[in-house]
């Protein structure tokens, strides 16, 4: 009993060590946070320039996987425009880190939906904001 609380103690504070000491965009632009099928969570954070990806920060509680194909995907996306970035699929992000064994191909699935996630919350965000002046309804 005392060891099955001890354990979930480490569990919880290596969860909270890792996200919280895990560099994040400050104000991103875009954000997803994904929990895809296999229990992994992934989170992708982009902030633009102009038109294009000037900074990416990325989180998984997932498996080491999980992190490679996360932070493939976040650093596939710099320099990218939004149009750019949804072309960036599960194949692409597989053959960016020399592919996954057959039982976590799921990885790169879920990287790149979390990746295109982070781009429609962009985009929604910037196309809905109102206009200077607009009367607001």
């Amino acid at each position: 009993m005392v060891a099955s609380g001890v354990l979930l103690v480490i569990v919880g504070l290596w969860f909270f060590i890792t996200y919280w000491l895990t560099p994040h965009v400050k104000h991103p632009d875009g954000k997803a946070r994904i929990t895809g099928r296999c229990g992994d969570t992934m989170e992708i954070d982009l902030k633009f320039t102009g038109d294009r990806v000037s900074e990416t920060s990325y989180w998984t509680d997932g498996c080491a996987y999980s992190l490679s194909a996360v932070y493939a995907a976040a650093d596939l996306a710099k320099g990218k425009t939004p149009d750019e970035i949804i072309e960036i699929d599960a194949n692409v992000i597989q053959k960016t880190i020399g592919g996954l064994p057959t039982d976590h191909m799921h990885c790169a699935d879920l990287a790149a939906e979390t990746l295109g996630a982070a781009v429609n919350n962009y985009m929604l965000k910037s196309r809905i904001k109102p206009t200077p002046g607009a009367a607001q309804s």
